[in-house]
């Protein structure tokens, strides 16, 4: 089977990436050039067409018809959905990697990003294309280029402030990112035409003060100092937790993992100071 990946060149697409190919899956991924520090290029033998997917003239790039299945990395607005829908075959096994803040219960809390998913869902949900919805809770993992974990650790290291908001008490559902990937490739290859499915990937609940602790386990020696400081906080204060089940990677674990990965490259290759 022939897999178009939309994105695919950072954090949770390159492994998808990396893990189709392991698996003689045929994989092409559209993605603007230079868009970041990890380059698919550089370690997968994908085919790679560059583009940018708000431009029509870059899409047409693309045999959609080609596909039996298209794992979407970066749909964020409507808009860039409506210059895909009428391109992608009705039987084509679509599916859309949205986020657990497009939750109706969160949905608010994370602004224009969870609103935006969620009318994207919505949209998908209308249209006559043969979808999955897949919501991961909060992603980390190796090669996670945003400020999660390795903040956490780097700030630990050099015993700088930890910023907390509100009490620190409020919980946060933490998945990792193999475990994202094992979903994708589940919906990828058990193509069924016709099937509609939402999957919410998540793990661990934790709360945020618990979390900072359970990563200075796994951190080089330094210290733990908090300070309550809404703005400047990684994690927002309300609650994002959901119900769990047996088929994810245990807290700690993925941390033991991802410490490992942090420190032997990690933390040089995201500019972080140890």
């Amino acid at each position: 089977m022939k897999v178009l990946v939309l994105g695919g060149n950072r954090f949770v697409g390159k492994h998808l990436v990396e893990e189709l190919l392991e698996q003689g899956y045929d994989v092409d991924m559209f993605n603007r050039s230079g868009t970041g520090p990890d380059y698919v290029m550089e370690t997968c033998e994908g085919n790679i067409i560059q583009g940018d997917r708000n431009e029509s003239a870059d899409l047409d790039k693309i045999d959609f018809d080609s596909y039996g299945c298209i794992v979407d990395m970066c749909l964020f607005f409507e808009s860039q959905f409506d210059l895909i829908e009428d391109r992608i075959n009705k039987d084509t096994n679509y599916i859309f990697v949205s986020s657990g803040a497009a939750n109706t219960n969160y949905s608010e809390h994370y602004g224009d990003y969870g609103h935006d998913k969620k009318q994207v869902e919505r949209r998908l949900q209308d249209s006559k294309l043969n979808y999955k919805i897949v919501r991961p809770s909060y992603i980390v993992g190796e090669g996670n280029h945003r400020p999660r974990l390795g903040h956490y650790m780097n700030k630990i290291i050099n015993r700088e402030h930890i910023e907390v908001a509100g009490n620190g008490q409020n919980k946060v559902n933490i998945v990792f990112v193999q475990d994202v990937v094992k979903q994708l490739i589940r919906l990828a290859t058990t193509h069924q035409v016709r099937t509609y499915e939402m999957v919410e990937v998540v793990g661990d609940n934790i709360e945020i003060i618990d979390l900072i602790y359970k990563v200075n386990e796994y951190s080089r020696e330094g210290e733990v100092m908090l300070v309550q400081d809404d703005e400047s906080a990684i994690l927002p204060k309300n609650d994002f937790v959901f119900k769990t089940n047996s088929e994810y990677t245990k807290l700690d674990d993925g941390l033991k993992e991802y410490a490992k990965w942090f420190y032997n490259e990690g933390a040089k290759k995201y500019g972080y100071t140890i």
